[in-house]
């Protein structure tokens, strides 16, 4: 079979082989998942941010939303820690050993 022969397989099918893929539904689910610590991270930033702008003396409305553009910053940090402590393989990766077994069962 040819690589361009594979690659129309893996095209039409690949979706439905990662959908039967545990660890690649797994990762898949986690980049979209909430928790509780989301929500007290959320929290927390938003406390610690409107704590550092009351300290700046702006105008009220301006302390606030620079609290919420803070607080966002901080959740996308933490976001972005908890995916490189979660697991140690991306989706990209995944992808490309479950298309390499899917390769060698078509042989």
């Amino acid at each position: 079979m040819t690589n361009e022969e594979f690659e129309r397989i893996w095209k039409e099918n690949r979706n439905r082989v990662l959908a039967n893929d545990d660890e690649y539904q797994r990762i898949s689910k986690s980049y979209t998942n909430w928790g509780w610590a989301d929500y007290l991270i959320l929290i927390l930033g938003f406390v610690m941010c409107e704590n550092f702008t009351k300290s700046l003396g702006m105008n009220i409305i301006l302390q606030y939303l620079l609290a919420i553009a803070g607080m966002i910053l901080v959740w996308l940090g933490f976001r972005i820690i908890k995916g490189r402590l979660g697991g140690k393989n991306t989706l990209e990766e995944v992808e490309k050993r479950v298309k390499e077994r899917y390769r060698n069962t078509l042989h």
